[in-house]
């Protein structure tokens, strides 16, 4: 499992290295199209994969275990399944005219939508982690 946790740890550290950039391009006076296309693509792209790639490895470690590492795994799925439908939601709602004509509304939706992502990040790192790595070594 080790080489599946390092493998997660550099799709969040890639996911945040696109937040950053997407978060640059927000913070510009007005939409570059083309720019949050490209970053909206690899959103996508990148959160499909990593999801993926939890239900292969992480869900199933997780619920080997049993017990509250079961439970928190569960959790983390249900949350991520919510996570992946409000990006959906996200690029079905913001239309190319619907950015331009509400910038600071998409910047603002946006902004939120990454913050979501690195909370999300952020508590597999500090709860759901340490719990494969705890089973490892014991």
């Amino acid at each position: 499992m080790k080489h599946q946790l390092q493998e997660m740890l550099r799709q969040h550290a890639e996911l945040r290295a696109l937040a950053r950039d997407y978060e640059r391009e927000l913070a510009r006076p007005t939409p570059d199209l083309p720019a949050l296309a490209k970053c909206r693509w690899t959103l996508a792209r990148l959160v499909s994969a990593h999801l993926a790639y939890e239900r292969l490895h992480l869900y199933p470690a997780l619920a080997g275990q049993g017990g509250r590492a079961a439970d928190i795994g569960r959790a983390f799925a249900g949350e991520m399944v919510d996570l992946g439908a409000q990006l959906g939601e996200h690029v079905r709602k913001w239309t190319s005219d619907l950015i331009v004509s509400d910038w600071a509304g998409f910047s603002r939706s946006s902004t939120a939508l990454m913050m979501d992502l690195k909370t999300r990040m952020d508590r597999e790192e500090g709860e759901a982690y340490p719990l494969i790595q705890a089973a490892k070594a014991a």
